[in-house]
């Protein structure tokens, strides 16, 4: 499946940077032992070690072109006394490898999709904002999401997320088409499975089920996060079809 976006290294690297200060700030402001809803049995502080260690594997792969082996060098250590300037400098470095990466050009990631440049910068942008989002929700500050940012968060959950569950974790494709449109920004799909194969268009198709709404709720439904705003959603069609879709949720 081709990688495709209509948003820049830059963007991505924009929303990356502001996400990452978002949670440095919650990281200084809140309890940090506060627990993370979508990732039981984890608190932020927890969830700050992994976003900080996920931007660093991701620059040891973009520059290397390959993943860490056991005779790699040590990536950073987890601070958690300086846990909020051990995040940022993390983030820095990793923008600062992606903003030097050919889109085009060939890379490694773990992903079922196209090898090339393009991937990452996209997927450490969705990891952070969401995780940034999980860490003010769980202390209790007005969480939110770009909608542009959801939006093309859909396009990659469905485009890398799904079939990076179908290839590792051995998912069925759900039976019946689900089609889903963004309401309040640009963004439709729909999403099938063809003779047990997964498939997936960018169109405005008739499903046998559908999902209408904001693109903010509508993403952190298909991640399986509760944002308050599951109201503003609009199923339509078969009940058990879109049951069957949501119940993916994540990679």
């Amino acid at each position: 499946m081709n990688t495709e976006s209509n948003h820049s290294t830059d963007w991505y690297l924009d929303h990356l940077a502001a996400d990452s200060e978002r949670f440095a700030v919650v990281l200084e402001t809140a309890a940090v032992d506060a627990p993370i809803a979508a990732c039981p049995g984890w608190d932020i502080l927890r969830l700050a070690e992994h976003i900080g260690q996920i931007h660093r594997w991701a620059k040891f792969c973009v520059d290397n072109g390959r993943p860490p082996t056991a005779d790699a060098p040590p990536m950073q250590a987890f601070e958690p006394d300086r846990a909020a300037d051990w995040l940022r400098e993390g983030a820095a470095r990793l923008a600062d490898a992606l903003r030097g990466l050919d889109p085009a050009g060939p890379t490694w990631h773990p992903f079922p999709v196209d090898r090339v440049g393009a991937v990452w910068p996209r997927r450490m942008a969705h990891e952070t904002a969401m995780h940034r989002w999980d860490a003010e929700q769980a202390a209790g500050v007005d969480a939110d999401l770009d909608a542009d940012l959801a939006s093309d968060g859909i396009d990659e959950y469905f485009e890398l997320a799904v079939p990076r569950l179908i290839a590792r974790e051995h998912v069925a494709v759900p039976d019946g088409s689900l089609h889903l449109h963004c309401t309040d920004v640009d963004g439709e799909w729909l999403v099938w499975s063809e003779d047990g194969d997964y498939r997936m268009i960018r169109a405005h198709q008739k499903g046998d089920a559908a999902l209408r709404g904001p693109a903010t709720p509508m993403l952190l439904r298909l991640w399986g996060r509760d944002g308050g705003r599951g109201d503003e959603l609009s199923p339509v069609g078969d009940e058990q079809v879109l049951a069957n879709w949501l119940a993916l949720s994540g990679m």
